[in-house]
Parts: C-alpha cells; structure tokens; sequence
C-alpha cells in the first residue's frame, strides 16, 4: 500500500476521475458522487498536474479521454470492480428481504409509485428501498436488486425478465388541444435527457416524418416530470411516453395531439444483476412486475 501511495497521493481523486470516465462528464460525476462540478474539476487537474498528463479533453459541454485517460480508466474499473465483488461477497444484508430498486426518475414518479400500493397490500413482508436517478445504474457495480431501465438490449451485468414497448407522440392540456392549432405554431416544452436515447422534439420529428420541425422550445426542463406537470397546466406541449402519461390521459388532464407518433427500439426492461442471486423479496417483487408489464400490455 505505501508503494501505491507514491504513485498517486489521493485515492479520492482516483475515484473521482473513474466516475468522470466512466460517465463521460464533470457534471454527472459530480450528481453520482454527490459534490460539486467545481468539486471534480478540481480533483482531476489535481491527478493531472501529478501525473504530468492530461487525462481529458475540455470540449463544449462534453469531454473526452485521452491516450492516457483510456489506459488509467482501463486499469481502474477493472480494479474497482473486483473491490466491488470482494464487497458484495462478504457483505451480510441488513434485513434479508429488504429489495433495492432502480429505475428512473419519470418511471419511477410516473409508472411504479402508483403501482406499488397493490404490491405492498399482496406482499407486506417485503421491505423496499428505492433509489432514482436519471444518470444510469450500473449492474456490476451499483448495489441494485431489481432496475427498469430504458434502452435495448445487452444490457451490461443485467439479465432482462421483461419488456415494456412504449409510444411517443405529443400531449397538452385539453384547453390547449382545443384551440385546433397545427402542432408546429403551438408552444413546445423540452426535456434535457441525460440518457440520449431518450426522444427530443428534433429526433422524434424526424422519425414522425414531420418536415415542419424542428423549432425552438419555449419552455426546458431538467427534469420529466416537471415538463408533463407544465403541459397539464397549459404551458404548451410535450412528447408523452404512453407508458408515462397513461393515467393523465385516462383522466382527461393530457390528450393526444394529432395522428403522429414514434414507436422507439428501446423498451422499458426489467432487469436482475447476472453476477448475484435473487433473494427471496426480489423474487417476489420481479413475478410481480413481470405480471404488471403484461397487464400494460393487455
């Protein structure tokens, strides 16, 4: 250890440029460890300045690694990895049927939150614990029983039980949806997703076949929930994942815009970690999630 300490002085600076590596980003670095953007800048021009190199390239809003970034990120998840599985074997459960589950944050707020009370009512002895979060989970590593994620297949240290397919197309408020107006001269609310496989006006126009996009938004949010509450109160109007909306649309607080719409390749999956067994509680919970993407299918 002292040796490994001459090499690098700061293990946490190490930690913070595996996270930046891996997530390609200061800023969801810094939203995964919980610290600042300034703080993991920091850090890693500390590394740098150390190990006399640069380990990123600085662009607009995005940065790459390097040569030598590719060769120390390389060394450290591998690394971190095996720390990881050394943990997860001789780490003892504080309750055995305590589940953690995954899933993003408009999945989570929007689809299961008002499943959960039925499950709950069937299966009082299972304890939960969920965790949501739009810049991804990682299988191999994250401490996550059960995750939905959106996206397609393989998924990486995941073994999918389940699938929900889903349409795009847009949605507004009834009083909006009245004025009869054609979508392009109406009012469009934006989403900056951090996953990009997650639709935008430009994309989703472009798969419609619409030629009279894109144009600019007049309202953005960071996150979707927030930019569907805004469409439910006549703010303008926004892409409805149906899975999402099903329930506004049900009671008359969305409606859907016109005929067009996109059917993504990616889905929303239901996955289990491929490198550790199912307990009990999150056996129960997937059959009963494998039941629940069936029944929104029917």
């Amino acid at each position: 250890m002292a040796g490994f300490r001459r090499s690098v002085s700061s293990l946490s600076a190490l930690a913070t440029f595996e996270a930046a590596a891996r997530l390609l980003g200061f800023t969801r670095a810094a939203e995964e460890l919980g610290v600042t953007q300034a703080a993991v800048s920091r850090q890693i021009k500390l590394l740098e300045a150390e190990l006399n190199t640069a380990l990123f390239v600085r662009g607009h809003r995005k940065v790459e690694l390097t040569p030598a970034g590719v060769v120390l990120a390389k060394a450290l998840t591998g690394a971190f990895d095996q720390v990881s599985e050394a943990l997860d074997a001789i780490r003892k459960p504080a309750q055995a049927n305590t589940v953690t589950v995954g899933a993003t944050l408009a999945f989570m707020h929007f689809w299961l939150l008002p499943r959960l009370p039925a499950f709950r009512a069937a299966h009082p002895e299972v304890q939960l614990r969920l965790v949501s979060q739009d810049h991804g989970f990682d299988l191999r590593r994250d401490p996550v029983d059960v995750l939905i994620s959106y996206g397609r297949p393989p998924f990486d240290g995941g073994r999918c039980l389940a699938s929900l397919p889903d349409r795009v197309f847009p949605v507004a408020a009834p009083a909006l949806a009245n004025l009869h107006k054609p979508l392009e001269s109406l009012p469009l609310i934006g989403c900056e997703w951090l996953e990009p496989s997650w639709l935008g006006w430009r994309r989703w126009a472009q798969m419609a076949g619409l030629s009279a996009f894109p144009k600019a938004t007049a309202l953005r949010f960071s996150q979707y929930s927030d930019a569907i509450y805004a469409a439910v109160g006549g703010e303008g109007v926004a892409l409805g994942w149906e899975a999402l909306v099903a329930s506004h649309l049900a009671d008359g607080r969305l409606v859907r815009l016109g005929d067009a719409l996109v059917v993504p390749e990616e889905t929303h999956s239901l996955l289990v970690p491929t490198t550790r067994t199912q307990g009990r509680g999150a056996r129960i919970l997937t059959e009963w999630l494998v039941g629940a993407f069936a029944r929104a299918q029917a």
